[in-house]
């Protein structure tokens, strides 16, 4: 292969978890509730929530919290599961079929006026067309309630596909174990976008699939979003 097409796809790779990152970000700070913050603690303007209509330099993690891989540890440890090549996050308290081990966690502490925020994440790039990711965090206790869980999953939603230049085309309500979801999809370019999310007490889960079809085909996508199990 000729080193520029390579660097081309490199590149290509590194901006698509770029792209996801900053989308979930943009969802995770949009929450009911959360407001984004100065580093000094104080209300950015006049506290308003933060929305997807932010910018990215308007999302700024906290500045001993600079995003990086983290070591694994015994923690959260990558786990693979030789029949069904699942992933396990003792952490995380999940397990999912990725196709193969993930890169991650990668952590980010984000401030907010309910509260610190950490978030996790994890991205297998199956190429410069199409990655696997998973992300959780954990919201201050009150943030989210029965009253609102089912609007924040929305805002979430909405939020995310926004981003990500693009809107909901499909959604459904979800349950696992109990605990509240929302299963929700949509386009960009050639792009398809297929996720679920959770909440289970305050951890918020989010995980699916960015890719063409032609990629990560809609069967592959669903089989790994449908393995998701809480642990």
């Amino acid at each position: 292969m000729h080193i520029f097409a390579l660097l081309n796809k490199t590149q290509k790779r590194k901006e698509m978890k770029k792209l996801i990152y900053a989308a979930m970000v943009t969802a995770l700070l949009g929450a009911a509730s959360c407001y984004q913050t100065t580093t000094n603690n104080k209300p950015n303007g006049q506290g308003t929530e933060v929305t997807d209509n932010n910018t990215d330099n308007n999302v700024k993690p906290s500045p001993d919290n600079n995003v990086q891989p983290a070591p694994d540890n015994k923690k959260d440890n990558k786990k693979e599961d030789k029949d069904n090549n699942s992933f396990k996050s003792e952490e995380g308290r999940f397990s999912i079929n990725f196709p193969d081990a993930p890169n991650g966690p990668t952590k980010n502490n984000y401030t907010t006026k309910a509260g610190t925020i950490e978030n996790v994440q994890y991205v297998y790039t199956k190429s410069d067309k199409g990655s696997y990711f998973l992300s959780y965090s954990d919201y201050p206790a009150g943030a989210v309630t029965d009253d609102n869980v089912e609007s924040t999953l929305k805002t979430q939603a909405e939020s995310f596909m926004k981003k990500m230049g693009s809107k909901i085309a499909k959604s459904s309500s979800e349950r696992l174990d109990g605990n509240k979801g929302l299963s929700f999809s949509g386009k960009r370019d050639n792009l398809v976008i297929n996720m679920r999310s959770f909440f289970v007490g305050k951890r918020y889960y989010q995980f699916g699939t960015i890719a063409e079809e032609s990629e990560i085909s809609t069967k592959e996508s669903n089989k790994f979003i449908d393995s998701f199990k809480i642990k």
